[in-house]
């Protein structure tokens, strides 16, 4: 039986590995955009919460016409695995979920994820693009997630169209991950933008 100072190590370890996980550096000669996300994992049956900062440069026109198409990039950088977090090792992460609504005054047509040195997938459905990176990922391995690149119509004029993560809540997130832990086992984490910027804007003409 784990000692209840295990339990309190392994209470902050999760919130811990997450944050290391999700640091993302900027492509070069890029602008990237900050993001900070608010997590929480359940150690046990004990909530940890967190915060972490992600850097994420998007890409998009700087105008459109009424009914034109648009494509719309998110791109992050290189990150790492950690090898261990609170004195405990870090096996692997798996399950990577990253969402993004259908930015504002546009209708989806379709979405595609290309590059990294991952494999990803995007899905759509109730109006929200998730890129999933099936993993596993082992600790102390370096990655580079897809980007993903939502082609969208352009709305009404003299509306901008703005995109931005998903997620409002813990129980509403925008980025969920898993992360195997020895003597811990598969931990979840949810987090969600707070606030959420906007990730690049349109305007319609």
């Amino acid at each position: 039986m784990r000692s209840f100072s295990t339990l309190l190590r392994a209470g902050v370890l999760a919130p811990m590995a997450v944050a290391t996980v999700f640091c993302l550096a900027a492509p070069a000669n890029a602008t990237p955009i900050s993001v900070n996300w608010a997590c929480q994992a359940s150690i046990f049956g004990i909530p940890a919460n967190s915060s972490m900062t992600t850097s994420v440069t998007g890409t998009a026109p700087a105008s459109a016409v009424h009914g034109s198409a648009v494509a719309i990039t998110f791109t992050s950088g290189s990150s790492t695995v950690p090898t261990s977090a609170s004195g405990f090792t870090v096996n692997n992460i798996s399950n990577l979920k990253m969402t993004i609504p259908t930015p504002a005054n546009s209708t989806l047509v379709s979405a595609t994820a290309s590059g990294g040195t991952v494999a990803g997938t995007v899905s759509t459905s109730g109006g929200n693009t998730t890129l999933t990176i099936p993993g596993p990922i082992a600790g102390g391995s370096s990655f580079t997630p897809p980007a993903v690149t939502l082609n969208v119509t352009a709305g009404a004029a003299g509306t901008p169209i703005t995109s931005k993560y998903a997620g409002t809540s813990y129980a509403s997130p925008g980025m969920t991950v898993t992360t195997n832990v020895a003597l811990v086992g598969n931990v979840a984490a949810s987090c969600y933008p707070n606030p959420s910027p906007t990730i690049t804007t349109t305007t319609v003409s």
